[in-house]
């Protein structure tokens, strides 16, 4: 099979991701990863960036700066500020006990591709290492928010592993309370033999929407990307 990929590089701009290999633009992160490469070739097995001098040390966390001393005795005995309040801890969301797992959905996790393949093999304890953060870009470094490793190379973020250990999500339980029902543009047309059906509608999540064929009959239940 050949190799599908970006020639290019990530090119991100006034909020858009993209590559600059191609035309394609998306706002997200999870949306810019999932663009199609516009080139096929041979695989390769050799780095990249093998013989760049300026590869991402990811052993390298920020530096910590000193506390600055009083430059009086006021200062010196006046009370301390109070502490800056502790942040949030990442939502780590899981799915329900029994829930139903379409087989090739893939996990839901950031930084893992993991695809369902059974109850037993796919949903243990522990079987899925993944960041529970938000993707960080600042200042030309890349990471994650829930943890310290940063790069400034693209494709040395993409490997940075991920922190936490867990079961895989497959489904989630926001999924059901975040869905909002809003009718999809849609159009037909019937021939001598046939019924032509077309449903307008843009990001689907394939593995929770659904396609049933009755006699007489067609039941289509879609679930967008955003949540509709």
């Amino acid at each position: 099979m050949a190799c599908q990929y970006h020639p290019g590089k990530p090119d991100f701009h006034e909020g858009l991701k993209g590559w600059t290999c191609c035309k394609p633009r998306e706002h997200s992160f999870d949306d810019f990863m999932e663009i199609k490469g516009c080139q096929l070739g041979l695989h390769s097995n050799e780095p990249k960036h093998n013989d760049d001098p300026f590869k991402a040390d990811l052993t390298k966390y920020d530096d910590v700066l000193p506390e600055p001393q009083p430059e009086n005795v006021a200062e010196a005995i006046a009370p301390p500020a109070s502490a800056p309040k502790a942040p949030e801890p990442d939502f780590v969301d899981e799915d329900p006990a029994g829930i139903v797992v379409a087989a090739g959905a893939k996990c839901k996790r950031n930084d893992c591709n993991a695809v369902f393949e059974s109850e037993e093999r796919s949903h243990g304890a522990e079987q899925c290492q993944f960041h529970p953060g938000k993707v960080l870009f600042h200042e030309g470094n890349k990471g994650w928010t829930c943890c310290k490793p940063r790069a400034t190379d693209f494709d040395e973020f993409m490997k940075i592993k991920g922190c936490v250990r867990g079961r895989h999500l497959f489904v989630g339980t926001q999924l059901a309370d975040e869905i909002k029902a809003e009718k999809c543009r849609r159009d037909f047309y019937q021939m001598a033999n046939d019924v032509i059906v077309s449903i307008y509608a843009k990001k689907i999540k394939r593995d929770v929407s659904s396609l049933e064929f009755g006699a007489d009959s067609v039941r289509v239940h879609l679930v967008y990307g955003d949540g509709k």
